[in-house]
């Protein structure tokens, strides 16, 4: 059985993405066999906020470029309105208005819509709401099934819940699949917001309250919110296999750079092609290869820096991992000249990608994404640079006095050198929202990492110098 919907929902916080973006996205998507983008950005105000108001005309004329777009590649454009923040469900007005706005999609040539309740207070707001309906899942219920009437059936839908997120049924859950039409898919994000992985039996049980198949809404390679600070540009995986069995499709939320989201993407592309086959590490390279154009060297080289992420929590630059795991061995034998040879040759290669990056890549657009990066990893590597030298001389043959110097010297250039603010090679401090329900009364984390901190691979170079040089500098003893 093979994943019926492939794709992307541009569905984030932050800046949305550019017309272009969206074009360039789709036209990708369709050369690698993806065949989904839904339009969803939650800062767009007009599709959350603000959704009561109409798109104006310059909108809706891209909007149709982008459906006609779509079609050309074989990419099928889907639009979202997310009015749970503030519509009245009880309101003939409120869901008149709403049937018409996601109508003026379907004239453009969209045949497929989405409502999104996701991110809204779980609870029904207002009075005549509480008056006229048992509860939240019974107002959610009774609007999707008056959208469906109101439009017709010419056109597909997909709800993302309120509580889109989890293994466990819920009361909420039960009524959504009980009262649903069989023909409205059902989003989930798996058992968490950023789910590290995704079982197959973990989507059963979610199946099994939604009495459907699911449609999954992947949090990857988003980095949104606290997040922000992140680029993820690590494979996708740690899927099962045999997910299609059970959900109808994958629809990825990338980040908001596009360009830099079409690694992840394009690796997925491979994941949703074949997922029995599939190999993150081979479809990784072919993706750099690609994206990469130019300067794919330099690019991988960068891109192994930005692999951390919930699928790739022990991922930071392997290459340097292993270089660091050797100089430690060294120490220990006290023979480090191997590994500090192999270290600083990791390091230069590393160094020279921002020039390499920067005169090199195709992609221009792709380039302006990632500047941010490019300096914070030419910062964080020269920081492992200086570790290493400072390693060098505390571990030879060199006097105290050189000792000395090596670290007098080294914590003078971290001082001169502040920490960037953009993450490389993993992060010393970021959140990821892994909540284990979205219901209030219930909101708490659940048992994936949310919280990281201490997880800067140069922070660990500065430690392994700064403890080598306290240990090789520790005051004599009185009577020496």
């Amino acid at each position: 059985m093979t994943f019926v919907h492939r794709g992307v929902v541009e569905g984030f916080y932050g800046p949305p993405w550019s017309h272009d973006d969206r074009l360039w996205m789709v036209e990708r998507m369709g050369r690698w066999g993806m065949n989904r983008y839904v339009h969803a950005p939650k800062n767009d105000p007009l599709h959350r906020d603000r959704w009561r108001e109409p798109y104006p005309e310059p909108r809706m004329r891209e909007f149709a470029a982008l459906v006609e777009h779509g079609a050309k590649h074989g990419v099928e454009v889907a639009f979202a309105i997310s009015p749970g923040l503030s519509i009245r469900y009880a309101s003939n007005d409120d869901a008149a208005l709403l049937a018409e706005k996601l109508r003026s999609f379907v004239r453009l040539g969209a045949r497929s819509l989405a409502l999104f309740l996701d991110d809204v207070p779980s609870h029904l707001v207002h009075e005549e709401d509480r008056r006229r309906f048992a509860s939240l899942a019974d107002a959610h219920v009774a609007l999707a099934a008056a959208l469906l009437e109101a439009l017709g059936p010419a056109v597909s839908w997909w709800l993302c819940p309120m509580d889109y997120l989890g293994v466990g049924s819920s009361e909420y859950l039960e009524t959504l699949g009980a009262g649903l039409p069989g023909e409205i898919e059902v989003g989930w994000t798996g058992r968490t917001v950023c789910s590290p992985a995704i079982a197959r039996a973990e989507a059963q049980a979610r199946v099994a309250a939604l009495r459907r198949r699911l449609l999954i809404w992947d949090n990857v390679p988003v980095s949104d919110g606290p997040m922000r600070f992140m680029l993820h540009l690590g494979p996708y995986g740690r899927r099962d296999s045999d997910l299609s069995e059970v959900a109808s499709g994958v629809l990825l939320n990338p980040m908001q750079h596009a360009h830099a989201s079409a690694i992840a993407i394009r690796t997925a592309a491979e994941y949703l092609r074949d997922p029995a086959r599939y190999d993150p590490e081979r479809a990784w390279r072919e993706a750099l290869e690609e994206v990469g154009e130019g300067a794919p060297d330099a690019l991988a080289l960068f891109a192994a820096a930005h692999r951390f992420s919930a699928i790739w929590p022990d991922d930071r630059d392997r290459a340097l991992e292993d270089g660091l795991a050797a100089l430690r061995g060294g120490l220990a034998r006290g023979d480090v000249d191997p590994a500090i040879r192999s270290l600083q040759t990791l390091c230069d290669e590393r160094l020279a990608c921002a020039n390499s990056l920067r005169e090199g890549l195709t992609d221009r657009a792709l380039l302006a994404e990632i500047e941010p990066w490019i300096a914070s990893h030419r910062i964080e590597t020269q920081r492992i640079r200086w570790a290493v030298d400072a390693v060098t001389a505390l571990a030879g043959s060199a006097g105290a006095a050189a000792k000395v110097a090596a670290l007098f010297g080294l914590e003078v250039r971290l001082g001169i050198e502040a920490e960037p603010r953009h993450v490389s090679y993993g992060p010393r401090r970021v959140l990821y929202p892994q909540l284990a329900s979205m219901a209030e009364e219930a909101m708490a984390l659940g048992r994936d990492p949310a919280l990281v901190r201490g997880r800067c691979l140069a922070d660990e170079f500065v430690a392994l110098a700064e403890d080598l040089a306290l240990e090789r500098l520790a005051p004599r003893p009185a009577n020496a």
